[in-house]
């Protein structure tokens, strides 16, 4: 995607239909409103950054993808940190420079350093020392290379992280590789290009 334009235009907000307006309100308000938002939402015109704007194309679709994010961010049983662990692991995967830029500005709230960083968007193991870290980095490099567990790595899953955190770990993985899809094929890359 490098070097690509987007394809798709930033949509206005005067221009919203009532549909549309829904999710938008949703976006840039409601359980985020309060919350610490490392990277912006919106533009200076209050326009959609990222993903969201997309998300405006098909209303029913983006108001399901608007409720799945905010329950990913705000109601998971595991931690923050894996989740970071897990939505870099896709981002290295796809090669995904807004997922990346995005979550080098999220990880930090997690208690994450710039080396772990760093070699998190590279897909590499930062030198986790915490076992359900380390378990939730070979469940979700093992998941993307090749979509399934054996018995004895789901059942160290299921020990260190419960049914509940390993299925988790699995939505987070579709739900940044449907992201890293639609980024890329709408030619969204980060504000500056950078990442």
């Amino acid at each position: 995607m490098s070097g690509r334009a987007t394809r798709l235009e930033r949509f206005e907000v005067a221009d919203l239909d009532a549909a549309q307006r829904k999710i938008y309100d949703r976006i840039v308000g409601g359980r985020r409103v309060g919350k610490p938002q490392p990277y912006p939402l919106v533009d200076e015109r209050g326009r959609l950054e990222g993903p969201t704007n997309a998300w405006l194309l098909s209303p029913p679709v983006g108001e399901a993808f608007e409720l799945l994010g905010a329950a990913i961010r705000f109601d998971l049983s595991i931690s923050h940190r894996i989740r970071e662990i897990v939505t870099f692991l896709v981002a290295a995967h796809r090669d995904s420079p807004y997922e990346k830029y995005a979550h080098r500005l999220t990880a930090p709230l997690a208690g994450m350093t710039a080396e772990e960083i760093e070699e998190l968007c590279a897909g590499r193991d930062p030198g986790l020392t915490d076992e359900s870290e380390r378990v939730a980095f070979e469940v979700a490099r093992t998941l993307i290379e090749s979509g399934d567990l054996d018995d004895a790595t789901y059942e160290r899953a299921v020990a260190l992280l419960g049914a509940r955190g390993l299925f988790e770990i699995t939505v987070l993985i579709g739900y940044y590789e449907m992201t890293a899809t639609q980024l890329a094929v709408f030619g969204v890359l980060p504000p500056d290009n950078a990442g």
